[in-house]
């Protein structure tokens, strides 16, 4: 998607309009409200992507997102609802831009499901976060090879801390049931970031509330930025086992809290 302007004075406004507003004031005003929460993910996306990759790119999929969005919008939905129904759509539109320019993206994507599929079976053998060492000599590989392919996993856009995968509803199903279902997948995602290992739990922080990027938290752990990378890729494939796994007993839930990755 292009940016058009109709005069130098004129903010610009996307080439894809909203569903249903003809006014060319409200358009602009709608662009205006909502541009700011599309930004705001492409950034947060763009940090972790390789520099081939350009942040008006991502914005203008994003944008596309937020279109989609706009038009599914029901008169029951609330502004926060619909600014946490706006974001997955936005991201889930970012993350298919990202897709078609990375023809390895299906393989990685597969690989990225292998590796959580491990990770969940050894917590629940083991009782605890396996060590990558665990998880590398069950899928096969050398730990040098593991961890290239955490990198890749990461740098292709598909370890990210995201709901998408994790049954969002879509516009037209967001019920009161459908919405509090989205909490719940929420607060599991919350409760799983809680429970990985310290430094784990210390790169998402940093990474995610306090908006460092690898190469900075790599600064405040003494490692390069290519092992944040990996420990990052590591720390969600933990976190989609803990959500898509069976539940754990709260000892065990613990118990995970007790190991870390080195």
């Amino acid at each position: 998607m292009t940016l058009v302007n109709s005069s130098a004075e004129e903010t610009q406004l996307p080439v894809t309009s909203v569903p249903g507003v003809v006014n060319r004031q409200k358009q602009r005003a709608i662009y205006q409200r909502y541009l700011p929460i599309v930004r705001r993910i492409a950034m947060r996306t763009v940090r972790s992507l390789p520099p081939s990759v350009l942040i008006d790119d991502l914005i203008s999929a994003g944008w596309l997102g937020m279109v989609e969005a706009l038009g599914r919008r029901t008169p029951e939905m609330t502004e926060d609802h619909f600014e946490a129904f706006a974001s997955y759509r936005v991201r889930g539109a970012i993350l298919d831009h990202l897709r078609m320019l990375d023809p390895m993206s299906r393989k990685l994507r597969g690989a990225s499901r292998q590796v959580s599929k491990t990770v969940s079976e050894l917590m629940g053998r083991l009782g605890r976060a396996p060590e990558q060492e665990e998880v590398a000599a069950v899928l096969g590989i050398e730990l040098a090879e593991y961890h290239k392919l955490l990198t890749e996993i990461s740098e292709a856009g598909l370890a990210r801390l995201d709901l998408s995968e994790l049954g969002e509803p879509s516009g037209k199903d967001s019920t009161p049931e459908t919405i509090a279902t989205r909490h719940e997948q929420v607060s599991n995602v919350a409760d799983a970031v809680k429970n990985l290992p310290e430094r784990l739990n210390l790169i998402v922080g940093l990474y995610y509330q306090q908006e460092c990027s690898f190469r900075e938290i790599g600064e405040v752990l003494d490692v390069t930025e290519s092992r944040v990378c990996q420990l990052h890729s590591e720390a969600m494939h933990l976190i989609r086992a803990m959500v898509e796994g069976r539940p754990m007993p709260r000892g065990r839930r613990r118990a995970l809290a007790g190991t870390g990755s080195r």
